[in-house]
């Protein structure tokens, strides 16, 4: 599984593209006036810090959210490549990347906090664990609805 998902590639990906964008105030201001004129949920992109892996999560998934705006935005600007964007096997590990980060980032967030004891805190790493075979069975049947 983690052989065809390249995770270091798809995620610097993403980072290279918003980075693009955030790169000039110019361009970062006119992608800004572009998601507001598309009523986007979100007006900014995220940028994860390479430090904190749990931004990386945040980051992926607001990349997502905002990536028919993105695709839109840098087609408008010749000399940028948005192929990537496009690739159908590339979307789907994107989508993983970003599930997969969601559930790490959600069992981070119930390992934290002062009234957790060790049986809380084991009782949410198994559960973890039984979501990651669920996950990789219905993976190995091809079924993810």
């Amino acid at each position: 599984m983690w052989e065809s998902i390249k995770y270091e590639r798809d995620n610097g990906h993403c980072y290279e593209k918003c980075c693009s964008i955030r790169a000039r105030s110019l361009k970062r201001r006119l992608f800004r006036t572009h998601l507001e004129e598309a009523e986007a949920e979100h007006t900014e992109l995220l940028l994860h810090a390479d430090v904190r892996w749990l931004s990386r999560g945040r980051f992926l998934e607001r990349f997502g959210e905002l990536l028919p705006e993105i695709k839109e935005f840098l087609k408008e600007f010749k000399n940028t490549d948005y192929a990537q964007l496009e690739d159908e096997q590339w979307l789907l590990d994107l989508a993983f990347l970003t599930d997969l980060t969601a559930l790490l980032n959600e069992l981070n967030l119930e390992l934290q906090g002062k009234e957790k004891n060790i049986v809380n805190m084991i009782s949410s790493v198994n559960a973890f664990k039984r979501k990651l075979q669920l996950l990789s069975n219905k993976l190995h049947r091809h079924n993810l609805h």
